[in-house]
């Protein structure tokens, strides 16, 4: 998503409203000891000159590599995402710090914008700080002659008040029903907002800021980034079209509010009976489209099943099992000779590697250690990660697959892996 073919649509975004997480020791000085606490209301991030992120007050993350001639410090934040931000916008602390920071925090903002004032009255002026929905405080008490006003307290001690309409207690991630009921009720409060490249702020969204800020005001981290990623909570999940590649209220019956629609470079978040909620380039704001032909809000080009690789759920049916749904592969040349690029489609949570059979399963097995191209990139493409087989001799072939995740989220953190999968039609090399 950070080349600019992914990036044509949005970026994404995951976050964490819980505990910090546990993250390797790769500090600038090898220990670890290098963390940032992000102090300023909401900053930009950068990659490579483009901004990349918003990273929201009170955030944490791992400082990877100290300043750089740009005053730009590399970080990985709280949720897994690796950027660039400047160090104006944080204040650099040990990791004790950052921990003991993180575990004191017990609110987020949900309104659009929250301003924390020097004393609680409404009239009090000027702001210590203007605060965007998803930031973190440390709320206390409320005052003792008006309830409506709690008290607030800033990074650094500093102390103020905060209307207790503007914000939220932490949310953790609980019981299916409730937590699709909540998600998509975040989800509204995005609607109307304008689109913005890299953003997670009521200022403007891009596809994945919003998806992954919903997902966060509500407990669980998602990928910051339009597409499932290892190591995330996500599932992959198939939803099957009619034979004429269209979606009807049949059709859908298997999703549900609180699930997430992926094509490609782009994501959208399903409210149910064939309507989505997503923030895009092309209407500019944040809006609710349709899956279903007739609607009035109904947006054909995103509405083919086939335009959709896949859909994402926080609550897969069958956890610990990896299942492939379609494993084909495609000619590719290159020079003279002709080979074969390998794809497929899968249920459960994103796999790490695979192992292919091109010749068939008792043939020679070839490892392959990045999944995500053949599995969610576009058919077109000829990414280097889409594993190409030459063929030695002509014959007939029935290539099989293995899909493992041994190194990112499933349950109980068991290693999963697919059946051995044949391809449903042999290859014919000529």
């Amino acid at each position: 998503m950070r080349s600019l073919v992914g990036k044509a649509l949005c970026i994404a975004s995951a976050l964490c409203a819980a505990a910090l997480v546990t993250l390797p020791a790769q500090g600038t000085d090898g220990s670890g000891n290098m963390w940032a606490v992000v102090t300023a209301p909401m900053a930009s991030t950068l990659y490579d000159g483009e901004r990349d992120d918003e990273v929201l007050y009170g955030m944490v993350g791992e400082v990877l590599a100290d300043k750089d001639d740009q005053g730009l410090y590399s970080v990985r934040m709280q949720y897994g995402y690796k950027t660039s931000i400047e160090g104006q916008h944080v204040a650099l602390v040990s990791r004790d710090e950052a921990e003991a920071w993180r575990a004191s925090v017990t609110h987020q903002v949900i309104a659009p914008f929250a301003d924390v004032l020097p004393e609680a009255r409404t009239e009090s002026y000027p702001p210590l700080i203007t605060l965007p929905r998803g930031a973190y405080l440390k709320v206390g008490e409320p005052d003792s002659e008006d309830a409506r006003w709690l008290r607030a307290e800033l990074f650094g001690g500093q102390t103020g008040w905060v209307n207790k309409n503007l914000v939220r207690e932490l949310r953790a991630w609980g019981q299916e029903e409730a937590v699709r009921a909540a998600l998509t009720a975040d989800a509204e409060l995005y609607l109307g907002v304008g689109y913005r490249w890299g953003g997670k702020t009521p200022y403007g969204l891009d596809c994945s800021g919003f998806t992954s800020m919903v997902y966060m005001l509500n407990g669980l981290d998602i990928y910051r980034n339009s597409r499932p990623e290892v190591g995330y909570p996500i599932a992959l999940m198939h939803v099957e079209g009619t034979p004429e590649d269209a979606h009807t209220a049949e059709t859908l019956t298997a999703a549900k509010p609180g699930d997430l629609i992926f094509w490609g470079g782009h994501v959208g978040f399903y409210v149910g009976n064939g309507k989505y909620i997503h923030s895009n380039g092309s209407s500019f704001n944040t809006r609710v489209n349709s899956l279903i032909s007739g609607d009035e809000d109904f947006r054909a080009n995103l509405a083919k099943p086939s335009a959709i690789y896949t859909w994402g759920t926080a609550f897969p049916s069958e956890p610990n099992r990896l299942v492939v749904r379609r494993f084909y592969a495609l000619p590719f040349t290159s020079g003279d000779q002709t080979g074969y690029r390998f794809y497929a489609r899968a249920d459960g949570y994103a796999p790490n590697r695979a192992i292919l059979y091109p010749e068939g399963k008792d043939g020679p097995a070839i490892e392959v250690g990045r999944t995500r191209r053949m599995l969610y990139d576009n058919p077109a493409s000829e990414h280097k990660d889409v594993p190409v087989y030459f063929y030695p001799k002509p014959g007939s072939y029935r290539p099989a697959l293995v899909l493992v995740n041994d190194e990112g989220y499933r349950p109980e953190g068991k290693t999963i892996s697919s059946d051995l999968t044949e391809m449903t039609e042999p290859i014919a090399v000529r």
